[in-house]
This record gives C-alpha cells, sequence and structure tokens, in this order.
C-alpha cells in the first residue's frame, strides 16, 4: 500500500504545479517553488492521513482502505443485509457528511447528522439541549434552529430549518459523468470509486488530499465558516437509495 500512496500523492503534486503555473509570468525559480511546496504538502497530507487511518478509535481497518485516482483512498464497508447493487444507468441517492481529520463535520446532506452534530457542540461547551428541550414548547427542530440563529456558542452550526436536506442524486455511470462538477474533484473521484464497490444501505469513507480538495486557497477565504486551505478532509457516503 506505501507504495501506491507515494505515487499517488507525487502525482498529485505533479498535477497541483501543472495548474498553478503560468509559464509566462513566473520565473523559473517560482515555479521551481511551486512544485516543490505542492510535493511538501501532499507530504504533509499523506502523513495526516496515515495517523487518521491508523488510529484505533476511528474503526478502520488499514489493509481494507484502496487509494485510488490522485491518492484518495476509501474504504466500503458492505450493509449488514445485501440487497443489491446499483446497475450502471441507474439513479442513485447517496446522504454525504464532510468532516475534518479530527472528526468534526463541516456538512452534511443529514437532518440527522446536522442535529447530532449541533446538540452533542451544545453538551460539549455545558449546555443541555436535552434539558432546554423539556422546559421549552418548542419543537426539537425549532429549538435548535433558534439556538443556533440567537446563541452564538458553537462555531458553524449545522442545522437550520430553511434547508432542505435531501440526498445527492445521480445517474450511476461507470466513469463517474453522472456526477456534478460543482463538487471539488477529489469528492467526485471518491465517490465515483466508491460506487462501483458499494451496495444498498452500504457504506463508505473517502480521504481526499487537500490538493484535490480546496487547494492551497480554502473555501470561503477570509471568513470564518471555511475550509482553510491545504486542509485534507473526509466524507462519509450512505446508499440510501436506487432508482431503476
Amino acid at each position: 500500500m506505501k507504495r501506491s500512496v507515494v505515487l499517488g500523492v507525487f502525482l498529485i503534486g505533479v498535477v497541483v504545479f501543472a495548474s498553478c503555473v503560468d509559464p509566462a509570468g513566473d520565473s523559473e525559480a517560482e515555479q521551481e517553488q511551486i512544485r516543490l511546496d505542492s510535493i511538501a504538502q501532499a507530504d504533509i497530507d499523506n502523513a495526516l492521513i496515515d495517523a487518521y487511518i491508523e488510529d484505533s478509535s476511528n474503526g478502520i481497518d488499514a489493509g481494507q482502505v484502496e487509494i485510488g485516482e490522485n491518492g484518495v483512498r476509501r474504504i466500503v464497508w458492505a450493509p449488514t443485509v445485501s440487497i443489491r447493487t446499483p446497475e450502471f444507468n441507474e439513479i442513485v441517492s447517496v446522504n454525504y457528511t464532510g468532516k475534518y481529520l479530527d472528526n468534526s463535520i463541516f456538512d452534511t446532506s443529514s437532518s440527522a447528522n446536522a442535529k447530532e452534530s449541533d446538540s452533542l457542540n451544545y453538551v460539549a461547551i455545558g449546555i443541555v439541549f436535552d434539558d432546554l428541550l423539556a422546559e421549552s414548547s418548542k419543537s426539537y427542530e425549532s429549538l435548535l434552529d433558534s439556538l443556533n440563529d440567537s446563541d452564538g456558542s458553537i462555531d458553524n452550526p449545522l442545522f437550520t430549518t430553511s434547508r432542505l436536506y435531501i440526498p445527492i442524486a445521480f445517474n450511476h455511470l461507470e466513469n463517474g459523468g453522472g456526477i456534478s462538477f460543482n463538487y471539488i474533484s477529489g469528492f467526485r473521484t471518491g465517490l465515483k470509486e466508491a460506487m462501483l464497490e458499494m451496495e444498498l444501505n452500504s457504506k463508505a469513507l473517502i480521504m481526499i488530499p487537500s490538493a484535490v480538495a480546496y487547494g492551497t486557497v480554502g473555501s470561503n477565504p477570509g471568513t470564518d465558516s471555511g475550509i482553510p486551505a491545504n486542509t485534507p478532509i473526509l466524507f462519509e457516503f450512505d446508499l440510501v437509495n436506487i432508482h431503476p
């Protein structure tokens, strides 16, 4: 596995170097520094993802981890009861949850995951959400939404009643062409490769180096809610439906 990882991250470095360099605008020395920086960052990402895999609390069998395009790693867990696998050209629905390597969530298509994450974050700072709920006449969702809107105690709350939480649906094609190009490249490649192994109700985890995540800029730069630059990230997938 190690040889493949090294090759994968080297290729990422080459891809980033090639995409960042403007031969007309950069000197040879600047181009070389960009190349060296991209390779160094790939090494950092690789070490961080290795440490995540090796942390026993994450429940990952390193021997089951596969390495795909651009160094995106994945592991797929079969469902308890095997029902069926999607065929090419069927429409599939997948819930996703995006995480940092400390397992904190930055985005999810699942309202259940959003609510659980926010309520646990309140508990972590001493606010017992269940006690507040018992004292309130509001529903769970309304109380959490109003608390997120007015309290400000937790950073970047995930749940809001104004968002429609639904799985992403796409045409399952062998080349991954049905997955929207609105997603980062590591998300698309990781999901494409995981889908070739998934069954209905199975789960997958992909681990994305920063070069094919949000790169050297990050998402929403200049804000507190964005993903920092040079940050490897994770996505969990749940295959929840197959539409013939």
